[in-house]
């Protein structure tokens, strides 16, 4: 299961930080010069990746204070400033040129409070950019994840987000055509591993070669490979229609007035 905070130094980091932070390098660019915040930051290393890549400053807001301590100590930048704060209690903050809050809707129980937020402390001009799992990505079987108290099929992200910001720009984060070509051919290596493990014959051949000292199939290699995400795993692009494929959603827009103004 992926975990919901990425600790540096876990198997989870290696293994999963290629997605995260492919978010936060795709929209670095429109962050130069603007006060940023990260509502839901985890460790930082986003909004460490926002302030390299120009914003005048970045504010981090986590509600765990062992994350940001984390962030403090890996990923501090003079840019960087971190502090503890629910995402939807984040009055006297702002106003900020741009909001970016990863991953972060389905895990409050009350998403639309959260948007709201958001829109009390972005500039009128501002962008805000917003993402969250496709939950149409896992098939039926899959185990609920019981940290998502809010999983949202896209047009209930659209509509909630639509009330609040004009949406400009609307992606989508799915896996890489190599990385689903890497996918087979773990599964096909899987089953002819399989096959080698249940033969009595191969077996003893490899019993052989030990004894030799001679080198023998083993999938160790392979599996150390696969602990290790990659960029490439991933890419981000306009979003056509929503489906099952995509393993992200992401939306960007700016404020309009407010419903009840």
């Amino acid at each position: 299961m992926i975990p919901e905070r990425l600790m540096p130094g876990t198997p989870e980091w290696r293994l999963y930080i290629p997605e995260h932070l492919q978010r936060y390098e795709f929209f670095a660019p429109e962050c130069a010069g603007k006060s940023v915040l990260d509502a839901a930051c985890g460790v930082g290393y986003g909004s460490r990746a926002l302030a390299e890549a120009g914003a005048a400053s970045v504010l981090g807001v986590d509600l765990s204070e062992d994350a940001l301590d984390v962030g403090r100590r890996q990923f501090a930048h003079p840019s960087v400033e971190f502090a503890r704060r629910d995402v939807a209690g984040l009055e006297g903050l702002g106003p900020f040129g741009m909001v970016v809050s990863f991953e972060t809707i389905e895990h409050v129980p009350e998403p639309e409070l959260f948007i709201r937020a958001v829109r009390r402390v972005i500039a009128d001009d501002g962008l805000f950019v917003c993402s969250t799992p496709n939950k149409d990505y896992h098939s039926p079987s899959t185990e609920p994840n019981l940290y998502h108290l809010s999983s949202i099929g896209f047009a209930e992200f659209a509509a909630l987000f639509g009330k609040y910001f004009r949406i400009e720009r609307q992606f989508h984060q799915s896996h890489s055509v190599n990385y689903l070509r890497q996918m087979a051919l773990m599964k096909e290596l899987e089953r002819l591993r399989k096959q080698v493990a249940f033969s009595r014959i191969l077996r003893f051949e490899n019993w052989i070669r030990k004894a030799l000292g001679r080198s023998y199939p083993n999938d160790h290699a392979t599996a150390d490979l696969m602990a290790e995400g990659a960029p490439g795993d991933y890419y981000i692009a306009p979003l056509q229609k929503p489906s099952d494929e995509p393993v992200t959603y992401i939306l960007a827009g700016r404020p309009i007035r407010w419903p009840d103004a």
